[in-house]
């Protein structure tokens, strides 16, 4: 597959097309099941099976397209599970400025989002816990460009993970890539993208934000 695309795609089949070790890292914020609307064609609403064996065959894929690991971006309800099925990560706590209460089970307010890693970094001192990260749902803190999809990533956790984790022209897969985080971060970082995704909606807004991404490199560029 070419990279710095995005292909119209399903995340399991589009992987089981790449070869083994062809990809760097993939880094995915991959959905949960709980009747997201992703556009048509999309099941946010699986059985619990039928999507926990989605989850491991997608980490199965990972293990074998890629040359030294993978990570998924979680919320504090999720990152559980996930690592039970992916034991060998390590993890990064965002820490959440939340601009309400959401009690876990145990009534314990919980502020943070977890990146899973199981790829090595490569960036010395990275540390397991960001504090200076704003993400969706934290209201007033969050200042980052919305681009109307109901899970977007942040993308300056995104683009630190891909500085941390990855060289200068590598490749980066997202198999759920939404509406671009991803491969805007990628771009910004001077590395190079695989992409997926079902939503043609999503897929362009994402090779909007790419394009806007280039542009501002090369107004860097030209005045420096």
């Amino acid at each position: 597959m070419k990279t710095n695309t995005i292909y119209t795609i399903d995340a399991l089949k589009g992987l089981k097309k790449l070869e083994d070790k062809s990809i760097d890292i993939a880094f995915i914020d991959p959905p949960y099941n709980v009747n997201k609307k992703y556009g048509e064609g999309v099941d946010d609403n699986l059985p619990p099976e039928v999507f926990e064996q989605l989850m491991k065959d997608i980490i199965s894929e990972f293990r074998r397209v890629t040359k030294r690991g993978f990570a998924f971006y979680l919320d504090w309800k999720q990152y559980q599970k996930f690592w039970n099925w992916i034991p060998d990560a390590e993890p990064i706590i965002i820490f959440k400025r939340s601009s309400g209460v959401v009690y876990s089970p145990l009534k314990i307010v919980q502020h943070h989002h977890v990146i899973l890693t199981t790829a090595p970094a490569i960036k010395k001192q990275c540390k397991s816990l960001w504090d200076d990260i704003r993400v969706m749902g934290e209201g007033y803190f969050f200042r980052e460009e919305k681009f109307d999809h109901p899970a977007q990533t942040s993308l300056k956790a995104t683009r630190r993970y891909i500085e941390y984790f990855t060289e200068e022209g590598e490749t980066v897969l997202d198999c759920f890539m939404g509406v671009g985080t991803t491969a805007t971060a990628a771009k910004l970082e001077d590395r190079n993208y695989i992409g997926f995704e079902l939503n043609q909606e999503f897929i362009d807004r994402a090779n909007a934000r790419v394009k806007n991404a280039s542009k501002q490199l090369e107004l860097k560029i030209n005045n420096d």
